[in-house]
């Protein structure tokens, strides 16, 4: 009995130590990635009040890089910020009733917009159900924004995302597919795993910080839905999530 008690606070530990050893990264990580985006947004403000650009044209294709570059920042801050709040059991998920064909045409339009800004194809739903669901909107646009980012990770100039929406049994039924590299086989055992990056991005620039899944799972789950993916090599990757009809 001894013996048992000793190697589950062993194995307690180990499993302690592992925790603090990869939120420490994780903190590393994120702070890097801060670091770069923001050290390029100064050095581009710096150039627009030294009048280095010589006309308005200039000056809108510094504001275009910046905003990419802050738009970075802000997913970065946010997943920290989530993931803070999941530790502590507190990400606040407010559902309210409401029609989904309104909730999420407000949600794919600036996200298609961003896609094909990025040389990539965004094949928007044909159709979009209009039922009523249970859901908290701005959760729910994290969740879409984090699956497209994702896609976006694993595809190039040329390739699609291609995103659907369809009634299945009594559920919703979202789909995020792309024409990408695929995730390795060893990987997806523990893709919603937090702190988990996998090891096929065709952008090692744009590499997350293995906590977009993680919170996509959390967030769907909240919602009493499913969350799940099927992927092969060099064929691309599908996700789908399932969000109950009242």
């Amino acid at each position: 009995m001894f013996d048992q008690m000793r190697l589950e606070i062993m194995f307690l530990s180990e499993q302690q130590a592992e925790h603090e050893k990869a939120q420490k990264e994780l903190i590393t990580n994120i702070s890097h990635d801060l670091k770069t985006p923001l050290t390029t947004v100064k050095a581009y403000i710096d150039a627009i009040l030294e009048g280095i650009c010589p006309n308005m044209e200039s000056v809108m294709g510094y504001v275009e890089i910046m905003q990419t570059n802050t738009d970075k920042m802000a997913r970065l801050v946010e997943d920290l910020l989530l993931h803070a709040l999941k530790e502590l059991g507190q990400i606040s998920i407010q559902l309210t009733e409401q029609y989904s064909q309104n909730v999420l045409s407000t949600i794919i339009k600036p996200i298609s917009h961003y896609v094909r800004s990025t040389g990539v194809a965004f094949i928007e739903p044909p159709e979009i159900a209009n039922v009523l669901i249970q859901v908290d909107a701005n959760r729910l646009e994290q969740v879409i924004s984090n699956l497209v980012a994702n896609a976006l990770k694993h595809t190039t100039a040329g390739d699609s995302i291609r995103m659907s929406v369809e009634l299945e049994g009594g559920s919703l039924k979202l789909t995020i597919a792309d024409t990408g590299k695929g995730i390795l086989p060893q990987d997806m055992p523990f893709i919603f795993e937090r702190y988990f990056k996998g090891q096929q991005s065709t952008k090692p620039h744009q590499e997350g910080n293995g906590l977009g899944l993680s919170i996509c799972k959390h967030i769907i789950e909240a919602h009493k839905g499913s969350i799940s993916f099927k992927s092969i090599k060099d064929q691309g990757t599908v996700f789908s999530f399932f969000i109950p009809i009242c």
